[in-house]
């Protein structure tokens, strides 16, 4: 069997740089010196004679040579670890990271305090985005796993859907609307809109209906947490776009209101990438997801 041009030590400094951002990150994150680090990231690059990251501002940013390869790596990298824990005696998932991302925090929050409860050696690290932009971040090796909203799944991920919502606005109790049950989207064309940024699977899904009805949507303003547009429906500032499990139907400060043609109903979804889906976290991941599912 051929040396392997790199040792599990220097495929870990490139992952680690291009999670973290920077040599300094990384160093601290694996429990390196600095400059033990960077002799590696530059032994590697002598190696193959070419950069693996570009400078963006005071970050390093994984280039388009090691960008497709960081899943797999990574894949290799918890292989690594897992074959060390065996090996070692240890118990599967006593300790680790999973690093997630998610759409819509009231469809998680029991999965992810089941696999807390089971699994409290494992450091989560999650991160609330518009659904696109999960997509991409997964893509590109941020995330080993995203909760995201889409009309259908991605022919390129291992997907397992959660639910299936029908997209609603909310207003706030104060508003006229509050006694309403339904609108007309001749109505919603003169509303003011609450929206998350444009990566939403939500809002992409809301906005390509708009336009098959002739309406284009006003927005009022665009925020990144549906936290914010609740409070902005409640003070008035507009009319939310949101799925109807996100509305909770005795909020004290917001009401759901229908639209009288349905948008076609959203799927919420677990995904990764098919390298990741059998690795240790996020298998655990998927399978407490799918229980879940089948509870509700």
């Amino acid at each position: 069997m051929a040396k392997p041009p790199f040792t599990l030590v220097q495929l870990s400094v490139l992952e680690a740089i291009a999670r973290c951002g920077g040599i300094g990150a990384a160093a601290r994150d694996l429990g390196l010196s600095q400059p033990s680090v960077s002799n590696h990231l530059s032994q590697i690059e002598e190696k193959l004679r070419t950069r693996l990251f570009d400078r963006s501002g005071h970050r390093l940013e994984a280039n388009a040579l090691l960008m497709p390869l960081l899943p797999r790596l990574r894949a290799l990298l918890q292989i690594s670890e897992e074959v060390a824990g065996a090996l070692g005696g240890l118990a599967t998932l006593e300790s680790g990271r999973l690093s997630i991302g998610y759409s819509t925090h009231q469809f998680i929050m029991d999965i992810l305090a089941t696999f807390r409860h089971r699994h409290p050696g494992v450091r989560i690290e999650a991160r609330c985005h518009g659904s696109y932009d999960l997509l991409e971040g997964l893509r590109r090796g941020a995330y080993e796993a995203c909760f995201v909203t889409l009309t259908e799944p991605e022919p390129d991920l291992v997907s397992l859907e959660l639910r299936r919502e029908d997209v609603m606005l909310m207003v706030g109790r104060e508003s006229p609307l509050a006694t309403r049950a339904r609108i007309s989207w001749a109505e919603v064309g003169d509303l003011d809109l609450i929206r998350r940024e444009g990566a939403s699977g939500t809002r992409r899904l809301f906005d390509a209906v708009a336009a098959r009805q002739g309406i284009s949507p006003r927005t009022a303003i665009d925020l990144g947490s549906w936290e914010s547009m609740r409070l902005a429906a409640a003070e008035g500032v507009g009319v939310g776009v949101a799925m109807a499990g996100e509305i909770e139907p005795d909020d004290p400060r917001i009401v759901a209101l229908a639209l009288e043609e349905p948008v076609p109903r959203l799927g919420h979804h677990l995904v990764t990438l098919p390298e990741q889906r059998d690795m240790g976290a996020v298998a655990a991941l998927f399978e407490i997801a799918a229980q879940r599912r089948m509870m509700t």
